[in-house]
């Protein structure tokens, strides 16, 4: 399997949870974190991410579907936030995976009802990182970058056959 990197990025208003990893044959994070932001400051969103697919170069982006939630207002900013996404993966030629955040827990544990907590063990355990330092939507996004390598193996497998 060729390598590539995984942008993956867990939306939000305030806060963004991004990871980086490269696929392989094996998985790696390059980096993760936390990108803190004030309502509505696209402009900051836009040049943050592109800064950071410059320096990466991915080749695949991995969003968590929006699940509407009784808040329109919140689910419009961040679709305004996941608008701002795809248009950077449309400038920058990048694969866009969605995954929903059912299909990521059972994805990431086998569970699709898991915990945040079982969720941080999962990814304590095989990344053998500390992360209790970490919001959820850090881990979430690292969740998606796993969630993003093991789908586009599968299609690269099924392209294989």
């Amino acid at each position: 399997m060729k390598s590539f990197k995984i942008l993956a990025i867990d939306p939000g208003i305030k806060k963004i949870g991004w990871a980086i990893a490269r696929a392989e044959k094996n998985f790696k994070i390059l980096d993760f974190n936390c990108l803190k932001t004030s309502q509505k400051d696209f402009l900051f969103i836009l040049n943050f991410f592109e800064k950071l697919i410059k320096k990466y170069h991915p080749k695949v982006l991995v969003l968590e579907k929006i699940i509407f939630s009784k808040n329109k207002k919140t689910a419009i900013e961040i679709a305004k936030v996941i608008g701002i996404l795809e248009l950077l993966a449309q400038k920058y030629q990048l694969e866009v995976i969605e995954v929903s955040p059912k299909e990521l827990k059972k994805m990431i544990t086998g569970n699709g009802a898991a915990s945040k907590k079982e969720i941080r063990k999962f990814l304590e355990l095989s990344l053998e990182k500390n992360l209790k330092d970490f919001p959820s939507d850090t881990l979430d996004a690292i969740s998606l970058s796993l969630a993003g390598f093991y789908l586009t193996k599968q299609k690269i497998l099924l392209k294989s056959c």
